[in-house]
Formats: C-alpha cells, sequence, structure tokens
C-alpha cells in the first residue's frame, strides 16, 4: 500500500513537465543536488549518476535531462534493503561534453572545475523557477506523513550543510518558514506546522496532498469541537446530577424534621418529585408539576427547601 508521501509525489509526476526550459533546469538541479553523484572517470572526466526509490521519479528525471540537454540516461535497478525486497534505480549519465556543460549551467562547476556547493542564483532568479527548484528537492529527497496521524510532519534531507542554508533562504523568499536538524551527517529540513504545509505543497503543484490534507484538518477540527461539547456536557450532567444528590439528601434529612410537616404545599410537591425522580434535571422536574413549572420556578422552590432546611 502506497505511503502518503508516495501518493504526493505519484500525483507530481503524473503532470506534464513545464513548456520552460528555466524551470526544468532549476528542478532538474535541485534533483541532481539532493540525490546526484560524481564520479571521475578519467582526466578531467565525470560521469553522474541519480538515486531514487521510485521508478515514476526516475522515468521523469530521464526525461529532464532529455528536454533540457538532450541527454540519454539509463536506468539501472537495484536490489536494496533486507532480502533485496527494495528497489532503487540509477540513473546513468555517462561522461561526455553535454554533461560538463550542464554541471556548468546548473552551477555544480565553477570555472576551475571545482564542485560548487551553493545554489546558483540565476537558477531560481523567477519565482516558477524557485517552485520548481522546491519540486525538485522534494521529489528527490523529501517526505511527508499521513495528515491522519497525531502531528503534520514534512521534511527534505541533505548531506550539504551550504545547500541546505540555500534551501533554506529560498524557502523564506517564499513565505515559508522551516527548520533545520542534524541527524549524523545529515541536514534534515522540517515543516510541522499544517498551514505551512499545506503552502508548501501547493507551491510546487501537489494538489491531491493539499486536498487531503484539508480535509483531515476539517475533519480533525470537526472531531476536536464535538469531543469538547460532549465533554462539556458531560461535565454540566455530572454537576447537575451532583446537585441532585444532594438536594435529594437534604429533604431526605428535612422529612425527618418537625419542620416538614409546616412545609407549604407548593414546597412540599416539589420536595416529593425530587425524590421520586432524584436523577432528573431541573426542566424534566419542572414538567412533573401540575400546571408545569419553568427551571428557575423548579429552582428557586428547592432553594427555598435548603435554607428551611438550615432552620434559616
Amino acid at each position: 500500500m502506497e505511503t502518503f508521501s508516495q501518493q504526493v509525489k505519484d500525483d507530481i509526476i503524473r503532470q506534464e513537465l513545464s513548456e520552460r526550459r528555466h524551470c526544468l533546469q532549476a528542478e532538474l538541479a535541485a534533483i541532481i543536488y539532493m540525490a546526484g553523484s560524481l564520479h571521475l572517470t578519467g582526466r578531467e572526466k565525470v560521469s553522474l549518476s541519480v538515486a531514487t526509490e521510485s521508478a515514476g521519479i526516475a522515468r521523469r528525471i530521464v526525461k529532464l535531462f532529455k528536454a533540457t540537454y538532450q541527454l540519454e540516461g539509463q536506468i539501472q535497478a537495484e536490489q536494496v534493503g533486507k532480502l533485496g525486497k527494495l528497489r532503487r534505480y540509477r540513473i546513468i549519465i555517462p561522461a561526455q561534453p553535454s554533461l560538463n556543460g550542464l554541471l556548468s549551467e546548473l552551477g555544480m562547476f565553477s570555472r576551475d572545475n571545482l564542485l560548487e556547493n551553493d545554489i546558483k542564483p540565476q537558477l531560481v532568479k523567477e519565482r516558477c523557477c524557485q517552485t520548481s527548484f522546491l519540486r525538485g528537492a522534494f521529489l528527490a529527497a523529501g517526505s511527508v506523513t499521513d495528515p491522519n496521524k497525531k502531528t503534520y510532519h514534512l521534511e527534505m534531507v541533505s548531506s550539504n550543510e551550504d545547500f541546505v542554508n540555500g534551501l533554506v533562504y529560498l524557502l523564506n523568499i517564499l513565505g515559508i518558514k522551516a527548520k533545520v536538524v542534524q541527524r549524523k551527517d545529515k541536514y534534515v529540513i522540517y515543516l510541522k506546522d499544517s498551514e505551512t504545509i499545506v503552502k508548501f505543497l501547493s507551491l510546487i503543484n501537489a494538489n491531491i496532498g493539499v486536498i487531503k490534507l484539508e480535509e483531515v484538518k476539517v475533519i480533525k477540527g470537526l472531531r476536536g469541537e464535538v469531543n469538547r461539547l460532549v465533554n462539556c456536557e458531560t461535565a454540566n450532567l455530572e454537576k447537575s446530577l451532583t446537585a441532585a444528590w444532594e438536594q435529594v439528601e437534604i429533604i431526605q434529612n428535612l422529612s425527618r424534621s418537625p419542620v416538614w410537616h409546616g412545609l407549604p404545599e407548593k414546597l412540599r410537591i416539589t420536595a416529593e418529585l425530587r425524590l421520586e425522580h432524584p436523577e432528573a434535571s431541573l426542566k424534566e422536574l419542572g414538567e412533573l408539576h401540575h400546571p408545569p413549572l419553568s427551571k428557575s420556578a423548579v429552582n428557586h422552590r428547592l432553594r427555598m427547601i435548603r435554607r428551611l432546611a438550615k432552620g434559616e
């Protein structure tokens, strides 16, 4: 059964690629930063591999290489995990001049052919490219918990601290406040607030995730309101029952005293009805009178009985 993260990512990868090359570059760059590895294959020659656990994401990455730089990627499937039950897909781009051009244009190689860790500003100059970059980062190394769980949580993981700081800055530009925590040799960018997560998923066009989150928020809100009302009603009921049994005890004590015989008839009727119906509410007790009494009238009579019992 698919996890909520997988459902969200499947929704994204089913969407057509953008027709804007600069947006495709931004998405591809984020994927390479988050899940790519460079391999030296000779003098100043490198190959590139990108790993993912999703066949759908692997196909999207191949499309991105083809659409942006006419590079053909080969997908290799690997058995991983205990007993090889899990699969990892690796997209291989062999050493070639076009690959060097890609790495340079995406800001991953400096003019001196050194690896760069910072996000190239030109890649995320426009808002559409910024959201595309976030989409790529989430597809490559992001996850979001099922909103039906107690807490909301979305995170993206990278081993590159400089890149993570750049990604947090980009999120801030888009109005999303993210936090970072280190787990061993990894840096985790995370969001905990449901509204912030909805905003992030909206930016990257994860529409199914947004709809599901909003639905669950409404259901949780209704459930919380129902629980509050039930708790309030229960508390009121317990309070009413406690008061009723106190009244019964007072009336029983009063019935054994001389005061009882001189009790006005209207008070005696109310007292006897309370003894006969110890769990009735004031409203129900009033309806048992002939003619019926209001809640306030019944309450007034019971207060008079209490005062007489105390000798006031």
